[in-house]
């Protein structure tokens, strides 16, 4: 790759998709019968002023695979639908999921995250409730919102739907699907740092019983980080109809690229290597103008529905490619304060992987003893093939990929020239697999007590070599989930839920030998109530889990062929205990408000405080008002606020570990209806340009990254 400035050909190529998915939705049709998995509108008038809020009531198979509600639901839910996306302008999953009650974003570099939820790594993401579980912790890029509806949180254990999983929290992409009527909508977003947006989204009726959809997005833009620039576009095509009265097939593609220039690795050194601070704005970028990151995803899935009375039989087929191309460098050590030397080390990579994931399950209702029941069982095979290579940079005299950087404390110290590289070899070659079959029932024993209970048996394998780890797990578990609920009033729900835990780590410790899988317990309690004719919903729940053999980084050796090695240690027991409470809806049919408080404590098996960089408390919040009379001007804000955050003392007198105090994010957002179907929204983020770090999860080496300063983004949409 040889430059980087693809703006105008990514444009191009993105209009070129989306006038192509127009022009074949924009076929002449009737009506087209809405399918059960259409997302409700925003609100919807039920009886003398009932109130739908959307999500809250629209049936979730995230927990368990059952469809069951807000209040039916054993566990935390969280919610964040489409209107919210809109009002905040919300465009990548990264911005979304900070919003999320209870979740924590660890973006430590502009193109690698890594999520948490009470004290655990969140390694499960699905789309439509289909997904393979990540055998590391991290995502790459940023997943483009305009492809979906609402996004599903459910925290807690999910090994119930996933067959493995950590205590933490599942996330469900919930895709947009083909609508009834005609719908189009088109946006346009200007923003800070350059920043340009365009939206489109066209959805129709073929027949009376087929209707196809396709949308669009094309994202590029600078950033508050020196050099760093994006180029993001989106597109896809899904149609659904009925083959027969009783049979419904719904197959889709979409495809994502996104390129990163000057993407970081690692963030910056705060302190020379006398240990004094080095002084930096917050624009700091540690990487050259010639590192880049792409990623490109593919995914094409294919489902059949069957309806047999108060029972559907569903099948799907899903297919999930990705391409990976990047050339970073980090620095590698702490720069000296006299001389001003310091490395960098830097290697091109490629990485190709192909996932095929095979769902069957069958669920519906039944009536006993003169209640009504439902139930769900299901099976499930996903197997993927990832291969990746590395070319580190030829050696000049400090090391195989190692290059000496400018003088840190001349005008350059970030811009050292473009090195040679050794060309690419194999250094990744992993086939995984993962089968699982589950049972799940919710057993009415009275109109007021409920049982969710079930069981699922999952058996991972994964065999190859990553990076020098040689990788050998062939590992079976069987995880049975129960919750019981009670409800004192039609407005009132108490519940309880245990699951186990089930989780192989591909981690090596220093011998690299892989580490054992972690297994624990996981127990949540918890109170939901309705209000105001079910407009505003509350939930209060504490929750517990404890884990054994869970992975801690211990340090770092050279390695003679590849980059470091980085080697953990198996923790005895990791204990993470606490309480949420959340507030989703609406005070009036005007004024929304949605958010919520966590608190946890998170020790290690000898009662010691581990995994620091994670705040013990945080509190979100949003809320916005809505005048009709004045062409539906609305203004809102939302509020994150996180507890101090650490670091642990890995290497005394050699790198200086990171703290970080308390600090409060206030976004703001006001919008109007310009003319009938057009209307205007300005967000304005980090309104009082408050200075922070995004993330501590390297501040054990020094390391950290500003977040960005205050900033604005207005967009201008139509919609019929």
């Amino acid at each position: 790759m040889t430059t980087f400035d693809r703006r105008a050909a990514g444009v191009q190529s993105t209009l070129r998709h989306i006038l192509a998915g127009a022009a074949l939705v924009a076929m002449p049709g009737v009506a087209w019968a809405q399918t059960d998995t259409d997302t409700a509108t925003a609100e919807q008038e039920k009886g003398e002023g009932e109130i739908v809020v959307t999500g809250i009531n629209v049936p979730t198979t995230t927990s368990t695979g059952l469809a069951l509600t807000f209040m039916e639901t054993p566990q935390s839910v969280t919610i964040i639908d489409q209107k919210r996306i809109q009002d905040y302008a919300l465009t990548g999953t990264k911005e979304l999921l900070k919003q999320a009650v209870g979740l924590n974003v660890d973006d430590q570099e502009t193109d690698r995250t890594v999520y948490n939820a009470r004290g655990f790594d969140v390694i499960n993401f699905q789309v439509d409730g289909i997904g393979l579980p990540l055998l590391a912790n991290l995502t790459y890029g940023d997943t483009d919102t305009f492809q979906y509806e609402r996004v599903d949180i459910v925290r807690g254990a999910n090994g119930l739907t996933t067959g493995i999983g950590n205590p933490s929290a599942m996330i469900n992409y919930i895709r947009k699907r083909p609508l009834a009527t005609m719908h189009v909508s088109a946006a346009g977003y200007a923003g800070s740092w350059n920043q340009l947006r365009g939206e489109l989204d066209v959805s129709t009726p073929l027949s009376d019983d087929w209707g196809i959809r396709a949308y669009g997005a094309h994202d590029q833009g600078d950033s508050y980080l020196d050099k760093y620039s994006h180029n993001r576009d989106l597109f896809g095509v899904i149609i659904a109809g009925k083959v027969t009265p009783d049979l419904t097939l719904t197959a889709g593609y979409n495809h994502q690229e996104q390129l990163s220039s000057s993407a970081s690795w690692i963030g910056l050194y705060l302190n020379y290597t006398d240990q004094t601070p080095i002084s930096y704005d917050r624009s700091a970028n540690s990487s050259p103008p010639w590192a880049y990151w792409l990623n490109k995803d593919d995914e094409a899935f294919a489902e059949l529905a069957y309806g047999l009375g108060d029972w559907t039989i569903k099948g799907v087929l899903t297919y999930k490619g990705y391409v990976g191309q990047s050339r970073i460098m980090n620095p590698t050590y702490l720069p000296n304060r006299t001389t001003g030397f310091y490395t960098g080390d830097t290697s091109e990579f490629e990485t190709i992987s192909n996932r095929l994931m095979a769902d069957l399950f069958a669920n519906g209702s039944f009536k006993l003893f003169g209640q009504e029941h439902k139930l769900t069982m299901g099976f499930s095979y996903a197997k993927g093939h990832v291969r990746g290579w590395q070319g580190r940079a030829v050696d000049t005299g400090c090391g195989l990929g190692c290059i000496v950087l400018p003088n840190f404390n001349g005008p350059d110290r970030y811009n050292p020239a473009l090195p040679t590289y050794n060309p690419k070899a194999i250094a990744e070659d992993e086939t995984n697999s993962l089968w699982r079959a589950y049972l799940a029932s919710q057993i009415n024993f009275t109109d007021n007590l409920h049982l969710v209970a079930g069981a699922s048996y999952a058996k991972l394998k994964d065999e190859g070599y990553s990076y020098g780890q040689a990788l050998n797990t062939s590992q079976g578990e069987f995880n049975p989930y129960a919750g019981l609920l009670f409800d004192f009033t039609s407005n009132l729900t108490a519940y309880a839920s245990y699951t186990t835990i089930f989780y192989p780590q591909n981690y090596l410790d220093i011998n690299r030998r892989q580490l054992a899988p972690v297994k624990g317990t996981n127990i949540e309690g918890g109170v939901k109530a309705n209000l105001f004719n079910k407009r505003l919903y509350l939930t209060a729940a504490v929750f517990r889990s404890e884990q054994s053999g869970l992975g801690k980084l211990a340090g770092s050796m050279p390695d003679p062929v590849f980059t470091n090695f980085w080697y953990y240690e198996a923790v005895d027991k990791t204990k993470s205990e606490g309480f949420e409470i959340e507030v989703a809806g609406r005070i009036t049919s005007n004024w929304e408000l949605s958010g919520g408080y966590t608190k946890l404590a998170l020790k290690d098996q000898g009662g010691a405080q581990t995994r620091q960089f994670i705040p013990r408390q945080t509190l979100k919040m949003s809320t916005t008002y809505t005048i009709p009379t004045l062409n539906n001007a609305s203004f809102g804000g939302q509020l994150r606020w996180q507890s101090s955050t650490g670091s642990a003392d890995m290497y005394p007198g050699i790198y200086t570990p990171v703290k970080q105090g308390a600090y409060t994010i206030i976004d703001l957002q006001a919008g109007i209806d310009v003319v009938e179907d057009v209307r205007a929204t300005v967000v304005v983020r980090n309104v009082t340009d408050k200075t922070y770090f995004t993330s501590l999860i390297y501040g054990s080496y020094g390391i950290a990254q500003y977040a960005a300063p205050r900033s604005f983004t207005a967009s201008i949409s139509y919609r019929f």
